[in-house]
């Protein structure tokens, strides 16, 4: 299935609002799974907006069914960064 594919399919089956997110990246992990960024069209500022990552998993070629759902801010991934050892912090994720 092809990114917009799936990004539709969610739409479709009302798992995430068109009105509310708007896809930014699709990333297919190659085992029948894939991970979706969207951003908040309502909540947020630009200076800290606000994200939803969706684990999904592709099923049968034709549908998709979410694993995973993360709703977090830029602040949030700048609070995680501080955690992880210095090889990921220099190198800016």
């Amino acid at each position: 299935m092809e990114p917009r594919e799936i990004v539709e399919a969610l739409y479709r089956k009302g798992e995430v609002s068109r009105e509310t997110w708007k896809a930014l990246s699709v990333k297919n992990n190659g085992d029948g799974t894939v991970d979706i960024l969207y951003k908040n069209l309502q909540v947020g500022t630009k200076k800290n907006p606000v994200f939803l990552w969706v684990y999904a998993n592709v099923v049968g070629g034709d549908d998709v069914r979410v694993l995973e759902r993360i709703t977090f801010k830029t602040e949030d991934i700048v609070w995680i960064a501080r955690y992880l050892p210095g090889k990921w912090r220099r190198e800016g994720l």
